[in-house]
């Protein structure tokens, strides 16, 4: 008998036999790599789409208990859904397993993500077999009227049309007349099937610098000018019957049209920005096109072998942290990774802890560690210990809308969640980025 019920995100577990993923994982972070892997850049529309617009309410996941008496749920429908989750909250999760450039594309969302959701509604299953009906209809077309029933292109159409999102060439006919290019008169002489004919063709679509994307025009030319020339040039052919049906009646026919138009007549498409926008949109400097970089090899000779820098040193007047500290100076971090990951969890919250009783800041014990750490920071800099450059990456890691905020969320996983491994990479890169703060807390 299935039910529903609110889980927390923590204890939700990617399923390990999801007939997406190929061969046997070590673990959850195994798991979403595989997830981010499989899906590429579909998972990271999947996670734009959850920023601006939440989970869909009408569509729950399926879960069943991982073992009697556990707290932790096996996703049995929705593991897309739970990678996208867990990655806008940390993105680096998946670096070194994907494109850089795909890792770049999560950390901008996780900026943007101001609701983290906490909590995700499942139907809860007893046992696998139980989902196995309904996923199988989700996933295996419409099964003579059992499945999703998909709709065609009237019915997509007549749906937009209702919602009050208009189809392509009406987007475009705005936008130009929305500008001034053309009046609207020239709009209502355009044959309507014509313009239509002539965008549904991705190679007429690049040369004017525009696409669609889930009905959507959009652009990656920068400036709105070069972009409407195009636009203009071919609503002005069809709306004067320079251009008529039978001009661009096939494929190649719109293709040599297209083709035909002078250079100045159409945008220039060879620097194009690294997003797209929707057609009339501001751009901005996010959007704009990033110099190429060279992926980093996921495994390089000149990593350290310890959490600590070599030669990096503390004066750690407290003897329990002192020997937590000196052991994190020796504990190998590809043997001993989570040893390393719950230890410089404890060793952050407890130096942070002596700094607040040191210098009597008053802050409650019993606060969270981003509070505390806060706290610490506003007092480095009232001592001139550090500037504000210098806090900048603890500031970001206490605000929850952070991409760094995540260091703070995967570190609380790798010591409460059994499921959870943490990655040498990560921990050495948190160390690098937290150094200076733990440096002026014990100075």
């Amino acid at each position: 008998m299935a039910k529903i019920g609110f889980i927390s995100l923590n204890n939700l577990l990617i399923d390990t036999d999801n007939p997406r993923l190929e061969g046997l994982l070590q673990d959850q972070r195994a798991a979403i790599c595989a997830v981010a892997v499989n899906q590429g850049p579909k998972l990271a529309v999947l996670a734009k789409d959850i920023v601006e617009n939440g989970l869909n309410p009408s569509d729950s996941l399926i879960v069943t208990q991982l073992e009697e008496q556990s707290s932790y749920f096996v996703v049995l429908e929705g593991n897309r859904r739970v990678a996208a989750l867990k990655i806008l909250e940390d993105p680096g999760l998946i670096a070194g397993a994907v494109e850089d450039t795909l890792v770049s594309r999560f950390r901008k969302l996780s900026t943007q993500y101001k609701d983290f959701v906490k909590e995700v509604q499942c139907v809860i299953v007893n046992e696998r077999a139980d989902a196995t009906h309904w996923i199988e209809l989700r996933h295996t077309g419409e099964n003579d009227g059992a499945g999703i029933v998909r709709w065609g292109g009237k019915e997509t159409a007549r749906f937009r049309q209702r919602s009050g999102q208009k189809e392509s060439h009406l987007q475009v006919l705005d936008f130009l007349e929305g500008r001034g290019d053309v009046s609207k008169e020239t709009c209502q002489k355009v044959p309507v099937t014509s313009l239509k004919r002539l965008l549904t063709n991705p190679y007429v679509r690049t040369k004017l610098g525009i696409d669609l994307r889930s009905g959507v025009v959009v652009t990656r030319v920068e400036d709105d000018n070069d972009v409407a020339k195009g636009l203009k040039r071919v609503v002005e052919d069809l709306a004067s019957r320079d251009v008529r049906v039978k001009d661009i009646y096939t494929r190649d026919d719109r293709i040599k049209y297209i083709d035909s138009l002078p250079p100045e007549d159409l945008p220039d498409t060879s620097n194009l920005m690294s997003e797209f926008r929707r057609l009339g949109a501001p751009s901005t400097p996010q959007d704009q096109k990033q110099p190429s970089r060279t992926r980093k090899t996921a495994f390089s000779s000149k990593k350290r072998s310890t959490l600590v820098p070599r030669g990096f040193t503390l004066f750690v007047d407290q003897p329990r942290i002192n020997d937590i500290y000196r052991e994190l100076k020796k504990l190998g971090i590809e043997e001993y990774s989570n040893a390393v990951s719950v230890l410089f969890r404890v060793f952050l919250e407890l130096s942070a802890d002596a700094h607040i009783k040191r210098e009597q800041l008053g802050t409650d014990e019993k606060a969270a560690l981003s509070k505390k750490l806060l706290d610490v920071a506003d007092a480095l800099k009232s001592q001139g210990k550090l500037d504000d450059q210098q806090l900048k990456p603890i500031r970001r890691a206490a605000q929850k809308d952070s991409f760094l905020a995540s260091t703070i969320t995967t570190m609380h996983q790798y010591v409460h969640n059994p499921y959870f491994s943490p990655a040498p990479s990560d921990l050495r890169a948190t160390w690098d980025s937290l150094q200076v703060f733990i440096e002026a807390m014990w100075s």
